[in-house]
């Protein structure tokens, strides 16, 4: 293993763990906006990681893929949701699902501003590189989260749009979204398709990201 190797994953980690957190609270903020303070009693309307960490998805998994030689996989401990403290429901589910993306995509904009005045001013270095990760990570997060596969964000988003009979039939392949989930990536072109989907957006911002 390379000293560069590690520093480098460590700025991912970083990255991820900052953005994980960012997603959930976004999630957490948004469910409060409409009106279901579950998550805000819990104190996850917050940026600070150690509010958001899942033992499995935020530390062992993202350590344990680094030792394989792939690239930060993992996830953060789930936003506790109450529908039931929604004006509306449906409507209100569907946004609070789309908040955790969206919130991505508002650190990609960010960071890709950063890249270009950065670019610049130095033309290039390790600057660069950096925020480079960090445009990906949240690209990563954003494109993961938007398929419509339970138990994504994405999902969600669906079944809000749906209309009533069909979200109730969509909804009951919820207990087998993640043998659905696993079925895509390991038999079809999933993984292709999600890193074209996130070249292309890095392409409209005019940054570099591999």
């Amino acid at each position: 293993m390379k000293w560069l190797d590690f520093v480098g994953f460590l700025i991912q980690y970083a990255f991820f763990i900052f953005s994980a957190a960012v997603h959930e609270s976004a999630h957490a903020w948004s469910a409060y906006k409409f009106g279901d303070p579950t998550a805000k009693l819990q104190n996850r309307i917050s940026l600070n990681p150690a509010h958001h960490i899942d033992i499995v998805g935020t530390v062992i998994i993202p350590f344990m893929v680094f030792l394989s030689g792939i690239p930060i996989i993992g996830w953060a401990r789930p936003t506790p949701v109450n529908p039931n403290n929604f004006a509306n429901p449906k409507r209100d589910s569907m946004f609070v699902s789309a908040a955790g993306p969206l919130s991505n995509l508002l650190c990609v904009f960010l960071l890709a501003g950063l890249w270009h005045i950065v670019r610049i001013f130095t033309g290039g270095g390790v600057a660069l590189s950096v925020l480079g990760i960090g445009i990906l990570i949240n690209l990563m997060l954003a494109v993961f989260n938007m398929l419509p596969i339970h138990p994504l964000d994405g999902s969600g988003v669906l079944e809000g749009i749906l209309p009533e009979t069909l979200a109730r039939a969509y909804a009951r392949m919820r207990p087998y979204g993640f043998l659905i989930l696993l079925g895509l990536f390991y038999l079809t072109g999933l993984s292709s398709v999600i890193w074209i989907v996130i070249s292309y957006i890095a392409g409209l911002l005019g940054v570099r990201v591999n």
